[in-house]
Formats: C-alpha cells, structure tokens, sequence
C-alpha cells in the first residue's frame, strides 16, 4: 500500500484520541477552560456516565462571534502567541486541542456571550461540519457533547459501564473543586444534584465534598522561600485511608500526578501511621512558571520540575512543621521481645495423656505462637491457627445458621464499639455502601442510613473486636476492588475480608484451652481443609508415615 495523506476527518478523529480519552476527560478540558475564562461558578451534568451527554456551563468571560467560530479549530488558543509563551504558562490550557477534539467525537453544541455582547452565538459541529448562528444566551459559556464516540464505535467499547464512568468525572469535579474553593461548583448525574459546592474556604470545601469528619481532622501546612510557597492541608495521624486516592497535588493550580511528592508527604508520618494506612492530603505548590514545564504529559497530568529537590524538600519540610507535635507510636521499637515472653505458662502437662479422654484432635502445644500441634486417633496435625480461624469466621458469616443467636450479642457489642456513630464516608464511598446494603446486612452488620453520605452501624458479628468505625472502612475498601459484583459473590468478598482481619494473628499466644477450643471449632465446619484464600488450614501426618520415616517399618 502506497503512503498517502490521512483526510482531515480521520487525522482529527487520531489526534482527538490524545484529548479525549473517556467523559472524564471532557469534563477536565471544559472545566479548565471555565476557570481560565474567569469563571465564578462552574456547573457539570452527565447522563449515562458521560455517554448520552455532558455538559458543562460557567458564567465566565464568554466569546464574541468570531472567537467562537475560530475556538472548534485545531490549534486556536488565546493563551499564548509565541513559543516563548510556552515557557511561562499560567492559564490551565493552552494547547487549542479541547475543543476541536471534543467535537470530533461528539455531537457538539456550544452556546456563548461575551460581556460588551448584545446577543450570543451558537456553534454546532456535526459530522466535521459547523454551523454558527445567533441566539440568545447569559454571559458566559455552555458546552453540550451528546452521543460521545459515536462516530468512533472501537473506542467507545473500551469504556466502562456507566456507573464507573460517573465515579470518575465525580472524581474529575472533585479534584478542581478542591483546587479552586473559590469557585463554586455543582454536579448533576442523571438529573440529580450529586454534589453542591459553594465559594468558601479550602476547609470549608472540604467538608463539602469529602465529609465534615475529614474537615475536623485536617491541620495546615506552610512554606515560605523567596521563589517557592507550598501550602495546604493535610490529615492529622489519627484519620487516614488505605489507599493514596485521597492526596492531591496542585502546581499553580494545576492537578499533577507525582509519586516522589507523595513520598515526601508521607515520609514524615512514618511511625505515626500504621501500616499501609495514608494520609488525606491537599497540597498547593506555587513558584515562577518558568521553572516547571507544564507540557511533559501528552493530557497535561504530569510537569518536570527543574528544580526538583527544592520541591521535594519544601513539602517534606512543611509537613514535618504540621506533625512536629505528634508523637511517634511504641510500636516502632528496634528490639525484639523475648520469643517465649506471652507464651502460656501450662504447655507440658498437655503431653500426657488424660486416661479415658477421647477426642478427635487433641491440642498438644503451640509452635513459634503460629501454628498448632495435636494428636489425632492414627497420627498428628499442624494446624495454621490464622488460616483455620479465618475459615471458621468465614462460614459462620455466610451460612445463616451459624449466624443465628448473633445479633443481640452482637447488638450489645456494637453499641460499645461503635460510640463514634454516626459514620460519615467519603461520597463515593456512601454510594457504593448504599447501592449494596443487603450485602453488608447478610454479613451481620445492621447497617443504616442516617443522613447525606452518614451510615449508623447497631450491630456487628460478636467476633469482630473492632470499632464500627474499622469494620466498615475495612469493609469499604474491599469492596472499592470489587465493584463489579453484586449479590452472594460481593457477600463472599466481604465475608472473607472481615473473617481475615477478626482471626488471630501468626504470634499470638494462645493458651491450651483456646487452642482445643479452636480445634473442636475447625472439625465442625464444612470446609475445614482450607481458608477463603485457598491455603491450606492443616498439614496431617499419619502414624504410618511417621514409623517409617524413623524405619520402624
């Protein structure tokens, strides 16, 4: 096949895909253009995730007639002039590829006014072709994009279901709104408010779009040099998340994705924190324009620092000045305890045999405080007491007799444990809790609604030694890695996620009645060779196998 040149509706369509990835990525080009035209307001509504329409309106500076007209072509922008304009960017776009991109892939509409304007102007682009005309119109700027990848069938059948495409242009909202608290945003899903977000203060916008409890744990960072200023808020060590989704990170008010920045957020809570839990954060990092390059990332999603150690220090220094007045925890000793100092006083007398007593297996000791030893009627077994306790949680959560007779032991526990209710959880959070309350019901949990994106816990499994607070993070979390279930298959999930953090740990002691206890527990179950991970629970040894390993067959 000879090389030739592409027509102009497929090359934009190739080069659209640069833009435009998925709703999201709409959402994100049309709300920077808002907030670089000066926008007070910005309001964002989708149907269907994205996919039947979006749209995105502001009451910033708008556009005359001609600037319309010439905004749906490639490569026309107001932001820059010259090359060396590209080296002192301030504005969040500045390419001229929103626009034209979108109305690639789109069945575009944009209505517009600027403020000297009498009446507005309409620009529709269907099938490459655009059409301009006069109408009336608010000052400021409307864009519609229906049918998003109609004409582009492959890409759209790599998107995901509309529920997850939601969750991402709420996460898209979310992320400017946290950027700019001084614009009010709103977010409309299928015709419903979905998120309000007046002008206010960064606190204050927190509180409105992750939860008033967020608000209340967060605490000020600051830095000062001559060319650089880091400022923001950051969790205390007693609120934080298992997962790092909750960081964001601002470069002249531009959201960045960065690795070495959320290190340096989190090297100063280390022995403050537990394990694998991470601080909220909201990091703002303004210096000259020139000493970043805000065109690194073919989406903008990423800068090059030129000076990135003085970055990098600044943030670890500032949040170092936030925690200087917490302590670190006692866990974070560097010595070892002695191996046997919470080993049970009684383990001997269990070697010999009671005269008369018959049981399946008997417990004989504990070894390393991980693993079991006991006798059985032809030979003996090693029994993972982590794995086996977790296997004998599991099955009391799923099968409904084991769970009769839990629920008002357990109602009295809860409301010990669950002082701290009501609970609030982060937006995304509360819908997917909401959109599966029989799943968490079936695991125990007596779990309610009590007010916007607020649940209050009054009950939970009897075996769960933890806070309501805890188990419904806990629970929270697993279920964000499986979303796509539903029914008996997200219970099993759940059940298996709970069982493994309720069960004994490798290194606790156990004295000789709890290991019988757990043994007896383990035989009765229906599936006791194995836990809900697929390990094995016991390793069997028979007798037979024993004598011939000391040739005594």
């Amino acid at each position: 096949m000879k090389i030739h040149i592409l027509s102009q509706s497929v090359a934009e369509r190739i080069a659209a895909g640069e833009v435009v990835e998925r709703p999201a990525s709409v959402v994100k080009e049309l709300i920077e253009n808002a907030i670089d035209a000066g926008a007070t307001a910005i309001s964002v509504e989708i149907r269907e995730g994205g996919l039947q329409s979006i749209r995105v309106g502001d009451n910033g500076s708008g556009m005359t007639r001609d600037d319309a007209a010439l905004a749906v072509e490639r490569f026309a922008t107001s932001k820059i002039t010259s090359e060396r304009d590209l080296q002192t960017v301030r504005t969040l776009g500045f390419r001229g590829e929103a626009l034209p991109s979108i109305a690639a892939v789109s069945q575009f509409e944009m209505l517009t006014r600027a403020q000297k304007e009498i009446q507005g102007t309409r620009v529709r682009v269907v099938n490459g072709k655009t059409e301009i005309e006069i109408a009336g119109a608010p000052i400021g700027t409307l864009v519609t994009a229906r049918e998003l990848f109609y004409n582009v069938p492959a890409r759209k059948k790599f998107l995901k279901a509309p529920l997850r495409e939601t969750e991402l242009v709420t996460k898209t909202v979310v992320t400017y709104a946290l950027a700019y608290p001084n614009i009010g945003f709103r977010l409309l899903v299928d015709g419903k408010e979905s998120l309000v977000a007046p002008a206010s203060s960064l606190l204050e916008r927190i509180g409105a779009v992750w939860s008033r409890e967020a608000a209340s744990e967060m605490m000020a960072v600051e830095y000062d040099s001559v060319d650089l200023r880091v400022r923001g808020l950051i969790s205390k060590p007693s609120f934080a998340r298992a997962s790092r989704e909750w960081q964001n990170f601002y470069v002249n008010g531009r959201p960045i994705r960065s690795g070495l920045l959320a290190v340096m957020l989190e090297r100063p809570y280390a022995g403050r924190l537990p394990e694998n839990r991470h601080p909220l954060a909201v990091i703002h990092i303004e210096l000259d324009p020139q000493y970043v390059d805000v065109n690194a990332h073919p989406r903008k999603a990423e800068v090059r620092f030129f000076q990135e150690r003085a970055i990098y220090g600044a943030v670890q220094q500032a949040v170092e000045h936030a925690l200087r007045d917490f302590p670190y925890g006692t866990d974070t000793a560097p010595f070892q305890e002695w191996p046997f100092a919470n080993a049970p006083e009684v383990l001997f007398p269990a070697l010999r045999e009671a005269h008369g007593e018959s049981r399946a297996w008997r417990a004989l000791a504990q070894l390393h405080n991980t693993y079991l030893l006991a006798q059985t009627p032809d030979g003996f077994v090693i029994v993972d007491q982590h794995a086996a306790q977790e296997q004998v949680l599991f099955e009391k959560l799923t099968n409904e007799r084991g769970k009769e007779g839990e629920g008002e032991r357990g109602r009295e526990e809860a409301r010990e444990r669950g002082r701290e209710n009501p609970i609030t959880l982060m937006p995304n959070e509360a819908s997917l809790v909401s959109a599966h309350l029989d799943e968490y019901r079936a695991l125990g949990m007596d779990l309610e609604p009590f007010g916007a994106n607020t649940f209050r816990v009054n009950a939970l499994p009897s075996f769960a030694k933890m806070s309501a607070r805890e188990a419904l993070d806990t629970l929270v979390m697993e279920h964000e890695k499986y979303r796509a279930l539903d029914g008996d298959a997200l219970r099993d999930k759940l059940a298996s996620k709970l069982a493994c953090v309720s069960a004994i740990k490798a290194g606790d002691a156990l004295t000789l009645e709890q290991q019988q206890n757990l043994l007896n527990e383990l035989l009765e179950i229906y599936s006791p060779a194995t836990c809900p991970h697929g390990r094995p629970t016991f390793v069997y040894v028979t007798l037979e196998e024993l004598e011939k390993r000391f040739l005594r067959r």
